[in-house]
């Protein structure tokens, strides 16, 4: 009886350690709505370490995308969050790993 009890116990704690070593992003539905402003998410997320804009002449639209890197699993794993503005508002998230040429790889769900 004792060594199943050790066992319950050794897989509790592996269960509890595994879950402790996973993390989320702050870049969640959660904390971002589509509408949000440029300073909102500025405010609310602090500057990005990158930002970039594209102008579409024919519509007559500004593209502006705010760029977030973000250290997960205990800093092993990094991803960049990619926040897409068009009339100063959020339209939308894309999370990916940036590439050795830092150019982000997008995966999409």
């Amino acid at each position: 009886m004792n060594v199943l009890k050790f066992k319950l116990l050794a897989l509790i704690i592996t269960g509890i350690m595994l879950i402790s070593c996973s993390s989320r992003s702050k870049f969640t539905s959660e904390s971002l709505s589509i509408g949000m402003t440029k300073e909102q998410v500025i405010s609310k997320f602090g500057k990005p370490y990158k930002s970039s804009f594209t102008e579409n002449k024919e519509a007559g639209e500004i593209k502006e995308s705010l760029y977030y890197r973000e250290s997960l699993n205990m800093g092993n794993r990094s991803i960049t969050n990619i926040l897409t503005f068009k009339g100063g508002k959020l339209v939308s998230l894309e999370q990916g790993q940036e590439s050795e040429n830092n150019s982000p790889v997008i995966i999409h769900p």
